[in-house]
């Protein structure tokens, strides 16, 4: 008899601490939206957040290339140079596809290496290279003992083509960071718990997306982030008469559009301190953006900070080495 209750009694308890397990990641993976009504499948529905948090980042080989010509030409131009670290082409893949980009390593290194995803904004395809809109800053966090690595997205540097569809093509760049940051933590020499970001621009959007769906913590410093809540953040900066806008208006048609906007989401982001910084005479992105996403981001972590940098422009070139030394500090004190 006294054993039957032996049983009895582990079996309530392995009960009772599965469906507080369960519970608390059903609480945790909950969609701040709630649940998705279940209709048809949609092709674009798997780069909503909800299903992209299910989806993870996937690990893929990151294969190490010769040297950068453009990047040691740049370098050369402004009187630069790499000051003991080696500056790679990379690549990886991301759903199949290559994915090219640029790494800034030490090949002496005595302890596990912290690493700086670097997340570059716009640029056109024609004259881009490996390592475009980042090897500036790069170079100053390879000084400073970090590894960067650069991403150049589907369709630019030495990548495979980007989906023809063109809100996929903007889409598809959230699961390809997931997928780089899941491969950069396989790295053996990597030290998987001291992985930030840093991002330009448009990069700004994508790293606040990819901090939210993956809910680790990974620091994060953003240049003048474009922090307009999509799809406005689109709307706003095409031509008149652009095939876009009529894409979206289909999408919204179809889809639920804030499972898609970053702003729908800081509960997912607890974790990450943010840093950003703002130049108050940028004419792409506003002061008042960046202080709604610190408001939105404080209200459930704390963890968000604003700089507003007087009289400075998208790219900081009047204050460029003040701005990159304090992005620098900020990784000291958080990785």
């Amino acid at each position: 008899m006294k054993k039957w209750w032996v049983w009895a009694l582990l079996l309530l308890v392995v009960s009772t601490t599965l469906i507080a397990g369960y519970w608390y990641w059903q609480k945790d993976n909950q969609s701040p939206l709630g649940r998705k009504k279940i209709g048809r499948e949609l092709p674009l529905e798997k780069y909503d957040f909800d299903e992209l948090r299910k989806r993870g980042g996937k690990v893929s080989e990151i294969v190490i290339k010769g040297e950068i010509e453009d990047v040691s030409r740049r370098r050369e131009y402004y009187g630069l140079d790499s000051e003991g670290f080696s500056t790679r082409e990379t690549a990886f893949k991301s759903e199949g596809k290559w994915i090219s980009g640029m790494m800034n390593y030490h090949p002496e290194r005595s302890s596990l290496s912290k690493v700086i995803i670097m997340i570059r904004g716009y640029a056109d395809k024609e004259g881009y290279y490996p390592g475009s809109g980042t090897w500036k800053m790069a170079d100053e966090l390879a000084k400073a003992g970090y590894v960067t690595i650069s991403i150049d997205f589907l369709g630019f540097g030495n990548s495979e083509e980007e989906s023809l569809d063109m809100l996929e093509g903007r889409f598809e760049k959230v699961p390809a960071v997931m997928d780089l940051i899941a491969s950069v933590k396989a790295l053996s020499w990597v030290d998987k718990n001291s992985i930030g970001i840093w991002a330009h621009s448009n990069g700004g959007q994508i790293a606040l997306s990819v901090a939210e769906v993956m809910g680790e913590r990974m620091p994060m410093v953003l240049w003048a982030p474009m922090t307009n809540p999509f799809p406005a953040s689109v709307l706003e900066t095409i031509d008149e008469g652009s095939p876009v806008k009529e894409a979206i208006e289909d999408f919204s048609k179809n889809y639920d559009i804030r499972r898609y906007a970053f702003e729908n989401y800081y509960e997912w982001m607890k974790a990450s301190p943010v840093l950003i910084f703002q130049g108050d005479d940028d004419e792409w992105c506003e002061v008042e953006w960046q202080q709604e996403v610190v408001l939105g981001i404080n209200k459930v972590s704390g963890n968000a900070r604003l700089e507003v940098v007087s009289g400075d422009d998208h790219n900081f070139s009047k204050n460029w080495p003040e701005v990159a030394e304090k992005s620098i500090n900020f990784y000291r004190n958080m990785l």
